[in-house]
C-alpha cells in the first residue's frame, strides 16, 4: 500500500528540527561600545547647533568659536600625521626585514655561501686578467664595461659565461660603498635628489596649501553666502535646516573604517548645506565665514579623526566620547537659558549624559530582545523556495 502525499515518518519527524542557523546573537557590552559612535555624532551635531545659537544670540563671538575649532583641528591633524608616520615606519621596517631575509637566503655573486660541495675548498686565485672567481657571469653596464668571472674546477675551467645586459635606467651603479638599487624600486626612505622635501613633508605642504585655499575661497564667498536667503522667511530657514540635519544624522556612515578617507557624501553635503543656510541669517560676513569654516571642520574633517582614533586607541575613543557628551550638555544648558551660567551648564551636562547612557543601554537591550523573533524553528515542512536560473526555474 502506497503512502499518502502528506505522510510524515514519526521517528524521523523531529530529527530535522533546527533553529535559525543564520542567527548571530548579540552581547550587551559590545553593543554599548558600538553605540558610542552614534553618541559621538549626535553630540557633534548638538555642539554645532549650540554654537550657531550662541553666535546668533551674541552670547559668544564667532572668532572664539572658529579659533577653538581650528586649534582642535590642527591638534587632530598633528596626531593623525604622527600615526601615519608610525604606520609608514612599520611598513619600511617590514620591507627592510624582508630584504635582509632575502639576502641571507640568496647570497651575492661572490660565491662565498657555504654548501656541501664547496665546504672545505679554498677559492681559486685570480691569474692575471683572464680568470676571476665567481659564477662566470659577464655583466654589461651602461658605459660598456664588462665584469667577467669564471669558475674553475680541478679539471679545468668551465666554458659557461652567460651575458646579462641591462638598460641605463634599470641599474643604479653603486657609489660610496652603498648598495645598488633598481630605479623602479628605490631603497626605503629614498626620495629624488632634485626634491628638497621628503614624501611625508610634501604631503604636509600639500595639506597646508589646501587649508589656505579653502580659507581664501570662504573669505571670497562669504558676502555671497550672507545674501543667499535674504528673500526667505526665518520659519522656512529653520525648517529646512532641521530637515537637512536629520538627513545628516540618519545617513551618516557609522560603520565606516579607517580606509574611508571622507564620510558619506549625502550626509556631509546635507550638513554643509544646513550650515550654509544657517550662516546666511547671521549679521556680518565675519559671522558667515566663521560658521561655515567651523561646519567644515565638524562635519568634514572631524569624522576622519574619529575613525583613526577608534582604530588606534580605544581609551582615546572613550575619552573623546565623554568630552563630546559633556560639551554638548554644557552647550545645551547655556543656549536654552536666557542668562546662561555655570549652574545651567552643569544641569545640561547631567541631563545629556543621563539621556545618552539610557539611550545606549536601552537600545542595546531592545535590540537583544528582538533577536528572539529571528530564532524561528526551521524544518522539512517549510515551503520550498524556487531557484531562478537562466534556463528556467526549479524548486
Amino acid at each position: 500500500m502506497a503512502d499518502p502525499d502528506n505522510y510524515t515518518d514519526p521517528p524521523t519527524f523531529l530529527s530535522h528540527l533546527q533553529r535559525n542557523p543564520r542567527l548571530q546573537p548579540y552581547d550587551f557590552w559590545p553593543l554599548v561600545a558600538d553605540s558610542t559612535v552614534i553618541v559621538q555624532h549626535l553630540s557633534s551635531v548638538a555642539i554645532f547647533v549650540c554654537c550657531f545659537v550662541a553666535i546668533y544670540r551674541e552670547l559668544v563671538s564667532p572668532e572664539l568659536v572658529v579659533g577653538l575649532g581650528s586649534a582642535a583641528t590642527v591638534l587632530g591633524w598633528v596626531l593623525w600625521d604622527f600615526w601615519a608616520a608610525q604606520v609608514e615606519a612599520a611598513k619600511t621596517d617590514l620591507k627592510s626585514t624582508a630584504a635582509v631575509d632575502t639576502d641571507s637566503h640568496f647570497p651575492g655573486f661572490d660565491g662565498q655561501a657555504d654548501s656541501p660541495s664547496t665546504r672545505g675548498r679554498s677559492r681559486p686565485s685570480s691569474r692575471g686578467n683572464d680568470a676571476a672567481s665567481g659564477l662566470g657571469l659577464t655583466l654589461t653596464l651602461s658605459n660598456g664595461s664588462h665584469a667577467a668571472s669564471s669558475v674553475q674546477s680541478r679539471s679545468g675551467s668551465i666554458g659557461f659565461t652567460p651575458s646579462v645586459s641591462s638598460e641605463p635606467s634599470s641599474i643604479v651603479p653603486p657609489s660610496n660603498g652603498r648598495p645598488a638599487y633598481p630605479a623602479s624600486n628605490p631603497p626605503p626612505g629614498y626620495y629624488p635628489p632634485d626634491s628638497a622635501f621628503s614624501p611625508r613633508n610634501q604631503k604636509r605642504l600639500a595639506t597646508a596649501k589646501s587649508a589656505i585655499l579653502i580659507c581664501c575661497a570662504l573669505l571670497g564667498l562669504s558676502p555671497i553666502l550672507k545674501s543667499l536667503t535674504m528673500s526667505t522667511s526665518k520659519d522656512s530657514i529653520w525648517a529646512m535646516s532641521c530637515w537637512l540635519m536629520a538627513i545628516n544624522i540618519f545617513f551618516f556612515d557609522y560603520g565606516g573604517g579607517v580606509g574611508v578617507k571622507f564620510p558619506a557624501s549625502l550626509s556631509t553635503n546635507a550638513a554643509l548645506m544646513s550650515s550654509t543656510v544657517l550662516a546666511s541669517r547671521l549679521p556680518s560676513t565675519t559671522h558667515v565665514f566663521s560658521l561655515t569654516l567651523f561646519s567644515i571642520e565638524v562635519f568634514g574633517l572631524f569624522p576622519v579623526f574619529q575613525r583613526h582614533l577608534r582604530h588606534i586607541s580605544w581609551r582615546g575613543h572613550l575619552a573623546l566620547t565623554f568630552a563630546l557628551v559633556f560639551g554638548a550638555g554644557a552647550g545645551l544648558g547655556l543656549t536654552t537659558s536666557k542668562n546662561g551660567g555655570w549652574q545651567r551648564m552643569l544641569v545640561g551636562m547631567l541631563l545629556w549624559s543621563v539621556g545618552a547612557a539610557l539611550g545606549m543601554g536601552g537600545c542595546s537591550w531592545w535590540l537583544i530582545g528582538l533577536q528572539r523573533y529571528k530564532n524561528v524553528v526551521i524544518g522539512p515542512w517549510d515551503p520550498a523556495r524556487p531557484v531562478i536560473r537562466q534556463g528556467g526555474w526549479e524548486s
